[in-house]
């Protein structure tokens, strides 16, 4: 039989609309992986800053530990460690004091970690500050 030209018109405008179901499923796959990969994107942007976050305050808490430290006249001996809570949150501080060629000076590192609320067996290290302590100003304040 042939076709006539209404149908052939019909027949072409039917095909040059629409999509395909192979068009249609390429087009939801891109989506996904792009939706996906922009997901992990934001995730992981979300993280940073919480890590910067609770980094920037046990710096805090170890600058803080610090100014204690020559406030107190305090000459460390070996190591010392303490839990407090600062700033709302658990940490453990850890100071260990180094002899250096000076017997008048000496390094300390304080080493801050946060305590999970949830586990607290479970210490994350954070930070650690090197500050220096200077047996001459103890002494010559104490006069």
């Amino acid at each position: 039989m042939k076709k006539t030209c209404r149908q052939n018109v019909q027949h072409r405008r039917f095909n040059a609309f629409g999509f395909t179901l192979l068009e249609v499923m390429v087009a939801l796959a891109i989506f996904a992986t792009t939706a996906l990969a922009l997901m992990k994107i934001a995730m992981n942007y979300t993280q940073s800053i919480q890590q910067n976050e609770l980094r920037t305050l046990a710096h805090f808490v170890a600058m803080n530990q610090a100014a204690e430290l020559r406030i107190e006249k305090e000459w460390l001996t070996g190591s010392q460690s303490e839990d407090i809570t600062e700033q709302g949150e658990q940490w453990r501080i850890q100071k260990q004091s180094y002899e250096t060629i000076s017997p008048d000076v000496q390094r300390i590192e304080i080493q801050v970690s946060h305590i999970d609320p949830d586990n607290a067996e479970k210490v994350q290290g954070v930070t650690t500050l090197s500050v220096f302590n200077y047996r001459q100003s103890l002494e010559g304040n104490a006069q």
